[in-house]
């Protein structure tokens, strides 16, 4: 018998999208198309485009790298985030025309892909920047919890056990629990993330604590610090290089803090960032601090304001 012509079709179409590749690349690696000939206005672009964090130090958001459309083929359009600058619209890829000052699509040419485009001059720094920024946590969330989860790296042991001390949180197994003290409020997840780095996450929580503003906030962060974490009892939090912005998330409100914290008698520091979160009766202390020695510490800034956003308090009966 043969095949539906219907069929055949689709049997064509399942096998071409199985044969695509994944994409490749840093995950905050961002691939810049620029016409031939425009290497430098492509540089000066990436510089608006580029944003940054402060944690020790300002570090970059995107990790930027150039082609001229003429050079782009090969391996380089399997590249995880895509950029391409263009003269006019038609000069973009076809899938790209038409979808506004930043156009986006999926998957073009490899599976996990993002590609966006931009006229130039039509679209605002921020703009691109909101689009690359969106490419990065989503490459990010999916090697977290689709590498994670898919080999059996989440716990669901782990997440019972936290549902029962009245909250949630998407904990990925590769973090060893270091703390587990609820009668005090306090747990505590670590991994590695080089020879002498970490990242540290932790959960603080207290009843009856009062409405906090930014200084109460701060203040809260660096006592945790210094009653719980290990050889912290010198551990501030360094003002100085501290964004303290309103936060409202899961029915609570509070404080996002990212910043650095520092310890004078080990003379070493870190990046961190902390939600301090409350509702009636109850507050909580999200907070991810990372130890990387003379190494970028953005991506896992990054990585704890992912696994905090999976937060969420279990409804409490009566």
């Amino acid at each position: 018998m043969k095949p539906l012509p219907g069929a055949s079709m689709l049997l064509a179409l399942l096998l071409a999208a199985g044969c695509a590749r994944e994409a490749e690349g840093p995950l905050k690696g961002v691939l810049v198309v620029y016409p031939d000939g425009e290497e430098q206005a492509a540089d000066s672009l990436t510089g608006l485009y580029q944003r940054t964090i402060t944690t020790v130090d300002p570090e970059p958001v995107f990790s930027f790298s150039f082609c001229s459309e003429s050079e782009f083929t090969g391996s380089l359009r399997n590249r995880r985030t895509i950029l391409f600058l263009s003269a006019d619209e038609q000069g973009l890829p076809a899938e790209l025309r038409g979808g506004g000052p930043v156009s986006g699509a999926r998957d073009v040419w490899a599976r996990g892909q993002r590609v966006f485009g931009t006229v130039i001059g039509s679209a605002g720094p921020d703009a691109v920047s909101d689009s690359l920024e969106a490419a990065y946590d989503r490459h990010l969330r999916d090697w977290l919890f689709q590498d994670f989860v898919s080999t059996s790296m989440t716990s669901p042991e782990r997440m019972d056990s936290l549902a029962a001390l009245g909250f949630r949180m998407d904990v990925p197994r590769s973090y060893a629990t270091s703390e587990w003290i609820p009668e005090d409020g306090f747990v505590q997840f670590q991994r590695p993330v080089s020879d002498n780095g970490r990242l540290i996450l932790s959960i603080r929580w207290v009843g009856g604590l009062e409405a906090l503003d930014a200084d109460g906030a701060v203040a809260w962060r660096q006592d945790m610090a210094r009653r719980f974490f290990y050889d912290a009892s010198a551990d501030s939090v360094d003002r100085s290089r501290l964004e303290a912005l309103p936060l409202s998330t899961g029915g609570m409100t509070g404080w996002r803090l990212t910043g650095a914290w520092i310890n004078p008698h080990h003379l070493n520091a870190g990046g961190f960032t902390s939600y301090v979160l409350q509702d009636a009766g109850r507050s909580f202390l999200l907070d991810a601090e990372i130890f990387n020695p003379d190494a970028e510490k953005e991506p896992y800034v990054r990585e704890g304001w992912i696994l905090m956003g999976t937060f969420a308090v279990e409804e409490q009966d009566g």
